[in-house]
């Protein structure tokens, strides 16, 4: 990945994209081996309203978070990521911000309580994600508003891209309630929405995003004071990531909207490896998810988290 300087901004200059305190750490993982039906776990409590929902899951419960990935379907491989080998890589600026001294967000939990049964189980939602095939781009959504996906996507992130393991990008593309301008405290150099406006005709120009050294994170934010339009933009949407592929990012992690209700996830999904469908506990039902999976369907669904 090459790099150019930003636009200047009250962060200071950037660092390369390279640029890493410490070495990158191994990653440690198995395959993904489809289960036939003889081999699927037996029926789950019959008083869960998600044990009826086809596929059946394997799942794994820690503490206020349960992680379950469904498989793709039997000895069927993972759809290869769809871009252009040959195209040259995208050039990406980054303005490096530090988190202020006060306490930071409560939804950072993989900083705050790094040790908590909590963050161990998104570490264990990424140990699942790398078995379903290493997907590069990974959207986070939600049959609701208010079920968590964002907290979700951002700790799965912050996971993914631990002690530097990996070169993570996190996403906004909740064009109609961006959160994680405010979340980080920073204002975006270049707001996200406007970058996609932009490339959508110059697909060569360069990416600004920001480098939050504390993370071994890159976020792509949406400036929340400028007004959005009422749609994502799908074709623009689909030239970024085909770009972005390019640029030298382990994986691509989507905060989107919610899926019932809008169009914009079936339209960010086709851009995609997957999608992680986060579910609130005690007040999901099983009624939206199906609503949910009948609307994502037939796009690959890597798994659902239940959070609490």
């Amino acid at each position: 990945m090459s790099t150019t300087k930003p636009p200047k901004s009250r962060f200071g200059d950037a660092p390369a994209v390279g640029e890493r305190r410490g070495a990158p750490l191994p990653l440690v993982t198995q395959p993904m081996v489809p289960l036939d039906d003889h081999d699927r776990p037996e029926q789950t409590r019959v008083d869960n309203p998600l044990a009826a929902l086809k596929p059946e899951t394997a799942s794994v419960l820690f503490g206020e978070a349960t992680v379950a990935m469904v498989p793709h379907g039997k000895g069927t491989p993972a759809p290869a990521a769809q871009h252009h080998p040959a195209a040259p890589p995208p050039e990406i600026g980054l303005t490096q911000h530090h988190l202020p001294d006060e306490r930071p967000d409560g939804r950072l939990t993989l900083m705050l309580d790094p040790d908590s049964e909590r963050a161990a189980a998104f570490r264990v939602l990424r140990h699942h994600l790398l078995e379903v095939g290493r997907p590069q781009v990974v959207v986070v959504s939600s049959p609701r508003p208010g079920d968590g996906k964002t907290t979700v996507a951002l700790n799965l992130a912050l996971a993914l891209a631990e002690c530097g393991r990996a070169k993570v990008l996190l996403v906004e593309a909740h064009v109609r309630r961006p959160q994680l301008a405010s979340l980080f405290r920073f204002v975006p150099p270049w707001c996200f929405a406007e970058q996609l406006a932009a490339h959508r005709h110059q697909p060569l120009l360069p990416w600004g995003f920001v480098d939050i050294p504390q993370l071994w994170l890159h976020v792509a934010a949406i400036n929340p004071r400028i007004e959005q339009g009422q749609l994502l933009d799908a074709p623009a949407f689909a030239i970024a990531m085909e770009r972005l592929r390019l640029g030298g990012y382990d994986h691509i992690v989507i905060d989107a909207p919610p899926v019932i209700g809008s169009a914009d996830v079936n339209l960010i999904q086709d851009a995609a490896d997957g999608t992680l469908l986060v579910l609130r506990g005690r007040r999901t039902t099983a009624r939206e998810l199906r609503r949910a999976m009948d609307q994502l369907s037939p796009a690959r669904v890597l798994g659902t988290v239940l959070s609490e």
